[in-house]
């Protein structure tokens, strides 16, 4: 029996992976259905815009991901279930400031090996004409994918329960014990020969509190508005420098943005929503035809250098951590199960996976 503690992407993604595999499992968290990061998130998988120089070996594992995404692109129910679909991402310039900052992207992604498209305003607009005309240029990325997360979501419980899978709600979970094979939770007592942590921004506290081991991770909030549109507005992602939009099927547009560290504290501000709602007004000029229709907040766990946690601990082998993913919970998600994975069967783990491994913090 193996038990993930933690509902979101990470855990459900890998859950089902390793009953794939012929593991029997059991998920464990405060809610039945958890996963606020992956609610606040808009789906958009693109590695190629969230590349950042000095970070070649995240950025090859968003690769290895997206992979692993190209081929459930072939899997006609995941598709129909999670809206999963091709797109690209379109960079858009509304200043000189941004169009510098786009011909440095271009050159960057050039150097990764990459070729994009710097557009002019009459080809960006022939490509987007719902956006404002006053723009600079835009920088055309193609072969990129979207995913709904709620329905990603649902679609991965629903795998889960039909392979066998539990999923069982047990309160606040401040701690644990772990030893001979015993998972304890409150009064509760399960069968375990190795246990995932993977509850997102909480995975830290919790194995601090638990077994005296802390990561250096901190809780960084995004968040996310959801509008409804007369007609379908765009048929790429759109990446402003402050906030990003993703269409999606029936008229519905996800619009993420901000980056704040509040501690803990998820609650949604007036000035986070003024800030969205403002940047929406400078960008798109059929803003007054937005319906809105929801507003999410999630917690994401980033680490203080830039790359999740996965893989088994030094002093405990049977403690398989899966988190730290920041904004990249999502997309990361299926090659994160897969290594998990391979940490769960002891199998041999390719040499570059190992940089993520916990044991870069001596833990």
């Amino acid at each position: 029996m193996i038990i993930i503690i933690g509902s979101g992407v990470i855990g459900l993604f890998t859950a089902l992976r390793l009953l794939e595999n012929g593991k029997k499992v059991k998920l464990i968290d405060s809610d039945e259905i958890n996963g606020k990061a992956t609610d606040a998130s808009v789906g958009m998988l693109a590695p190629l815009i969230e590349a950042k120089p000095y970070e070649q070996e995240l950025f090859d594992l968003m690769l290895d991901s997206k992979r692993i995404w190209d081929e459930f692109l072939k899997k006609k129910y995941f598709v129909n279930q999670t809206q999963l679909k091709k797109n690209s991402s379109l960079l858009v310039a509304v200043n000189k400031d941004d169009e510098e900052r786009i011909y440095f992207k271009k050159n960057f992604f050039k150097k990764l090996g990459f070729e994009t498209q710097i557009l002019d305003p009459k080809r960006t607009l022939k490509i987007e004409p719902n956006l404002n005309s006053n723009i600079n240029c835009s920088l055309l990325c193609e072969k990129h994918n979207q995913v709904e997360p709620m329905l990603l979501k649902n679609y991965l419980l629903k795998q889960i329960k039909n392979m066998g899978g539990e999923i069982i709600k047990v309160g606040r979970i401040e701690k644990f014990l772990f030893s001979n094979s015993k998972l304890k939770i409150h009064n509760l007592c399960f069968e375990a020969e190795k246990i995932i942590i993977a509850c997102g921004v909480w995975s830290s506290n919790l194995l601090s509190k638990s077994i005296s081991i802390s990561f250096p991770t901190r809780p960084i909030k995004g968040v996310s508005m959801l509008f409804k549109t007369e007609k379908k507005l765009f048929t790429n992602n759109i990446w402003f420098r402050n906030i990003y939009i993703a269409p999606r099927n029936l008229n519905f547009l996800a619009v993420g943005a901000t980056e704040d560290e509040k501690g803990f504290d998820d609650s949604i501000s007036l000035d986070e929503i003024h800030f969205i709602t403002k940047s929406l007004w400078e960008y798109l000029p059929e803003i007054e035809k937005l319906k809105f229709q929801n507003i999410f907040a999630g917690l994401r766990s980033g680490v203080i250098d830039g790359n999740p946690i996965i893989g088994n601990l030094k002093h405990n082998k049977n403690i398989i951590c899966a988190f730290g993913h920041f904004r990249h919970g999502i997309l990361l998600a299926p090659i994160t199960a897969e290594i998990v994975c391979n940490y769960v069967f002891d199998l041999d783990l390719k040499k570059k996976f190992n940089f993520f491994s916990p044991k870069r913090f001596n833990l």
